[in-house]
C-alpha cells in the first residue's frame, strides 16, 4: 500500500516583483543563519562531497554537469545537520540541462528506510515535490509526487528557490528573477519531520548552475 500524503496543495502564483519571493506572513520566521555560500572561490568549501558528475565553482557560481561514464545523475552533498529550517538559493538550467534536484536524506536511524527523503525537482516544463522510494520496499513505498506545478523553466533564466521544512510540512516557492513567472508547491507527509545530515543536490544532463545558498534555523516562538 502506498504511503499517503496528509495534505497536498498546488498553486500557481504571479510574481509580485522582479527577483523577489514574497514572504508568507503565516510561515515561520528566520532564526540563526547557519550557512551562506556564494562560490567565489575556485574550489568547493569544506563540507562538500561529490559522488557523481562534475561540480565546480566557475565565475562565482557552482556549475554541475552529468558525466556519461558515471551512468548516474550528477550528485553532490553539503554537510549541514538540520531538522526544521528555511533554505534559499538561486539556480538555473543551462545548455542541455534536463533536471535540477534539491532535497534531503534522512539521518541514519531516523526512519526504517533506505534512500532519499524528498526532493524539489525542476525540469524545463515543470516543478514537483517528490517523496522518494524506500529502496528496500519499492513496491510498498514507491516514489510519490506530492505536488506538481506545470511551469516553464527557461534554460539560462535564474530562478529563486525558497523551501521551508517545519514539522511534517514542506513548502517551496520558485520565482523567476525576471519577475515573469513563479509557482509554489506544498505538502505534508508523516516521514518528513526527521533529522537530515546533508543538503542533496543532483543534476541530470548538461547542466545546472547554483548560487547564493543560505540556510536559517526556524526562529523559536516567544
Amino acid at each position: 500500500m502506498k504511503p499517503f500524503a496528509l495534505f497536498v496543495a498546488i498553486a500557481l502564483l504571479g510574481a509580485s516583483a522582479p527577483g523577489l519571493l514574497a514572504e508568507d506572513p503565516s510561515g515561520p520566521s528566520k532564526g540563526e543563519l547557519v550557512l551562506e555560500e556564494s562560490f567565489d572561490s575556485d574550489s568547493l568549501a569544506q563540507g562538500w562531497a561529490v559522488q557523481f558528475g562534475s561540480w565546480k565553482p566557475v565565475d562565482g557560481v557552482l556549475v554541475a554537469k552529468q558525466v556519461a561514464a558515471d551512468n548516474h545523475a550528477a550528485a553532490a552533498r553539503r554537510v549541514l545537520p538540520m531538522q526544521d529550517g528555511i533554505f534559499e538559493m538561486r539556480f538555473r538550467l543551462t545548455d542541455e540541462g534536463k533536471a535540477f534536484h534539491f532535497g534531503f536524506d534522512p539521518a541514519r536511524g531516523e526512519l526504517k528506510k533506505r534512500g532519499h527523503l524528498f526532493s524539489i525537482i525542476v525540469t524545463p516544463q515543470m516543478a514537483k515535490l517528490m517523496k522518494h522510494v524506500d529502496k528496500d520496499r519499492p513496491q510498498e513505498d514507491p516514489n510519490e509526487d506530492l505536488a506538481v506545478a506545470k511551469q516553464a523553466f527557461q534554460p539560462g533564466t535564474w530562478f529563486l528557490l525558497k523551501l521551508v521544512k517545519q514539522g511534517n510540512a514542506v513548502s517551496a516557492t520558485l520565482a523567476s528573477e525576471k519577475g515573469d513567472a513563479s509557482c509554489s508547491l506544498s505538502a505534508t507527509h508523516p516521514t518528513f519531520h526527521v533529522k537530515t545530515p546533508t543538503l542533496v543536490f543532483r543534476c541530470v544532463g548538461d547542466g545546472i548552475e547554483v548560487d547564493d545558498i543560505k540556510v536559517w534555523k526556524v526562529a523559536k516562538s516567544e
